[in-house]
């Protein structure tokens, strides 16, 4: 019998252990991937929407929270990806491509002035970006359509079947 829950819940959003299946990972990491976009465009959109002196009050603080929120996002999917592999009996190591995508970002804005001198650097650090981005999506898809282990695995009991308590009726 599966199971009912479509939305991982909080409890389950940070951590990486258990197993989920292939609806529950793809409905939550899809819906963070478009979270995630959703506020890149609105990041990116926001100095056209506001004056100048505005945006050179909030630009710090806008672009720090943009950060926060983008660990949160990707420590969310990087805690859907690894229990999504503990149901097809991997590691949860291998979530770590996640990151791949995020740390060239991470390390041109927090490398700021110093980086911004060098254009090659930026450059590369944009294309290794992408391609992080790439193997993000790619990993994203297999583990949409993969289908995930029968049974218990080292990782817990399947997500599609529901294990009832035993009932012992008495001949009293």
């Amino acid at each position: 019998m599966a199971q009912h829950r479509y939305l991982v819940g909080a409890n389950a959003l940070f951590s990486p252990s258990g197993r989920i299946n292939r609806l529950q990972f793809a409905l939550n990491f899809w819906m963070f991937q478009i979270i995630y976009l959703l506020i890149l465009l609105g990041v990116d959109m926001l100095p056209d929407a506001v004056s100048d002196e505005l945006m050179s009050k909030i630009d710090q603080p806008v672009t720090w929270l943009t950060m926060v929120l983008t660990v949160l996002l990707y420590y969310a999917m990087f805690c859907l990806m690894a229990m999504r592999l503990h149901d097809v009996d991997l590691t949860a190591w291998l979530a770590l491509v996640l990151f791949a995508g995020i740390a060239p970002n991470l390390i041109g804005v927090f490398g700021g002035p110093a980086l911004a001198a060098n254009e090659d650097l930026m450059i590369n650090l944009s294309n290794l970006s992408t391609l992080g981005n790439l193997a993000v999506l790619i990993s994203g898809l297999l583990l949409t359509f993969w289908p995930g282990m029968a049974g218990a695995n080292p990782y817990g009991q399947s997500p599609n079947e529901i294990t009832l308590p035993s009932c012992e009726i008495s001949d009293r």
